[in-house]
């Protein structure tokens, strides 16, 4: 799983094993439990890649989960409740990919969006959340021909 911050999965790693580890001169923290890896890369979409590729380069996981917190773009999404996209889509460049199993979408923007930047983003891309590292998460799995599960998290 590739989280930006560690409050964003602090319940779950709460007991896990912390693990510090360099990857191409960059620190990263890991927290292992098991066959299950957490790494927390920190904010935006070179954060996220930069972590991705260290936890598929160290770890060699059979999946990739972006997981995290997200801003809800549809009325219907209730804070706190998770959402799993079916696709996930980068603002910078409109490009996309598509995830396996989910429903929605979810597009990564380059900046923590306000009030008026989510109304923009819900109808541009039709989408009913947003966050700011998923769409790097799955460019760095799907380059690397792993398998990924994108954009989960708590609405916020």
């Amino acid at each position: 799983m590739v989280a930006a911050l560690e409050r964003e999965v602090g319940p779950l790693i709460k007991r896990w094993c912390r693990v510090e580890r360099e990857h191409e001169g960059r620190r990263f923290k890991f927290f292992e439990s098991g066959r299950v890896v957490v790494v927390c890369g920190g904010i935006g979409a070179e954060a996220a890649r930069r972590a991705t590729e260290a936890v598929i380069a160290m770890y060699m996981p059979e999946l990739v989960l972006s997981v995290g917190f997200a801003g809800a773009l549809d009325p219907a999404l209730k804070v706190g409740e998770i959402f799993s996209p079916s696709r996930v889509i980068d603002a910078r460049d409109g490009s996309s990919v598509e995830i396996a199993a989910g429903r929605g979408v979810l597009v990564s923007a380059l900046t923590i969006a306000g009030a008026e930047q989510k109304a923009k983003l819900g109808e541009s891309y039709s989408a009913q959340a947003v966050d700011m590292e998923a769409a790097a998460v799955a460019r760095g799995a799907r380059a690397r021909g792993g398998a990924l599960h994108g954009g989960e998290g708590n609405l916020g």
